[in-house]
């Protein structure tokens, strides 16, 4: 009887071990190709929002609001990117990426990932996009709409990548 149990427990053992051994050997294979994808990803958002940057440098800086994730610095002192989680959303975080040029201006803003409901949330997001892209100074964010949770969140990341830059810049 004990034999009759114990080799159904092993063949499952046996063959839950290979297959854990096999998705280890796949994930450090594809690992370093997935973080360079991101890389070039992140990069390219960078150039989206800020294209008068030639390069970017990363920035540290601990007194940043919480929803700056990363933030950059154009090494020719075209402004600054930064990535942020916009949280509070109404399907969850919202992740944006927002250029502000040397004068504190918004170049552009780029949704990287959200959640919301589509034809919702999720419609309210390139509205917001759009009113927020070109010359928009932080008095001028408080014109767009903020009637949805998800408007709320977005503009409140906004904001924060406006203080970011304050930080940054000295102010």
């Amino acid at each position: 009887m004990t034999k009759e149990l114990l080799a159904p427990v092993a063949a499952l053992t046996l063959i839950c071990l290979v297959v854990s051994a096999a998705l280890a050997v796949t994930n450090s294979a594809t690992a370093p190709v997935i973080a360079a994808a991101a890389r070039t990803r992140a990069e390219a958002a960078q150039k989206e929002v800020l294209p008068e940057a030639d390069t970017f440098e990363t920035v540290r800086n601990e007194s940043l609001p919480e929803s700056v994730t990363e933030a950059y610095a154009a090494a020719n002192g075209a402004g600054y990117v930064f990535m942020l989680t916009a949280r509070g959303g109404y399907g969850g975080d919202i992740g944006i990426i927002v250029g502000i040029d040397g004068a504190g201006v918004i170049s552009a803003v780029k949704t990287l990932s959200h959640s919301e409901t589509e034809g919702i949330g999720a419609s309210a997001i390139p509205k917001l996009e759009t009113g927020l892209a070109g010359s928009v100074s932080p008095e001028e964010v408080q014109a767009v709409s903020g009637a949805t949770v998800t408007s709320k969140a977005f503009l409140g990341a906004i904001d924060d990548a406006f203080k970011a830059y304050g930080i940054l810049k000295g102010a």
